[in-house]
């Protein structure tokens, strides 16, 4: 009978780990990423600060862990030939979840500086979308159209939308993106 899954020491930890990032998901997002504590995050996991710290880092690393799981579990929305029909459906998913985007953005503003422990990770997300999303236009674009840049216009909207959302949610993120692909890419 073949083992459904790491046993021992390394299954706790696994466990421990998406147990930490689910509760640091819901602290930052009840109270934004500065208006969050590692002290309540480690009081809700029921584990001391340094045990947090031994699995993240740092706060900013364990708000990048946070994002990039979220990343994980939209990716299936995306994982099909066209990308935009997923995209519409992130921009329409995201509508539900103020907090979560506005922890986004936020975090994305601030990863610009160098030094910002999700620096790295903001700017590798942005690549892989950004590729990905081109990968999967290329069939799609037409003559003299070029995938990448499409792509990254997408992605920059979308972003974009989100911040006009947060601060005024008659904007509709989903039509608004929906109009812009078929200016850019047509109806095929």
């Amino acid at each position: 009978m073949a083992a459904s899954g790491p046993r021992g020491p390394y299954a706790k930890g696994a466990e421990r780990r998406e147990q930490i990032l689910r509760t640091a998901l819901e602290v930052f997002t009840e109270g934004g990423y500065h208006g969050s504590s590692v002290k309540e995050i480690a009081r809700r996991v029921g584990v001391t600060e340094s045990t947090l710290f031994h699995y993240f880092g740092s706060k900013q690393a364990m708000l990048a862990a946070v994002l990039a799981a979220r990343d994980e579990r939209t990716a299936a929305l995306l994982d099909h030939g066209d990308p935009l029909p997923g995209l519409l459906e992130v921009a329409r998913r995201n509508a539900q979840t103020p907090d979560l985007v506005r922890l986004y953005a936020t975090t994305a503003a601030e990863a610009t500086e160098p030094g910002h422990a999700a620096h790295e990770w903001v700017r590798d997300r942005y690549a892989q979308v950004c590729a990905d999303i081109a990968d999967r236009l290329a069939d799609r674009a037409g003559p003299g159209t070029d995938p990448a840049w499409v792509a990254r216009i997408l992605v920059a909207v979308m972003d974009g939308l989100q911040i006009q959302w947060l601060l005024d949610d008659r904007v509709d993120m989903a039509d608004d993106l929906e109009r812009l692909a078929a200016l850019l890419v047509g109806d095929k």
